[in-house]
């Protein structure tokens, strides 16, 4: 009966195993860094600043000028989203950063952001 449970478990490891590289392959998630980025942000970022980035009540608009690439670079970005913000052109009070997301997730949705301010400039 043991060497059962094992099959079993070891069944259960294959098929999580391959699930994980089917997503880390892309199958039925995010194909190009945009996309990913778009995840990202609807994930980690859009209740604050909106699925728009055009802000709430809880955060202020990424589309912004003080959060364009000439006021606020790349680097800041990737800061602020690693270690958080304290509050400092608006009042929504300070903002937490997303502990342990990947450099490839960061990079991801800083080019999501870069690309909708591009498209969608405010102001």
């Amino acid at each position: 009966m043991a060497t059962t449970g094992v099959r079993i478990t070891l069944g259960g490891v294959a098929t999580s195993v391959l699930a994980v590289l089917g997503v880390a392959c892309g199958a039925d998630g995010p194909q190009t860094e945009l996309e990913r980025g778009a995840s990202v942000y609807a994930a980690g970022c859009a209740q604050c600043h909106g699925r728009d980035l055009a802000g709430t009540e809880r955060g202020p608009s990424l589309l912004d000028p003080a959060y364009g690439p000439e006021q606020f670079t790349d680097a800041a970005f990737a800061d602020a989203v690693r270690n958080g913000a304290e509050q400092r052109l608006w009042d929504f009070g300070p903002m937490a950063g997303i502990p342990g997301i990947s450099d490839e997730r960061v990079d991801a949705v800083i080019a999501f952001v870069r690309e909708q301010q591009a498209t969608n400039p405010a102001g």
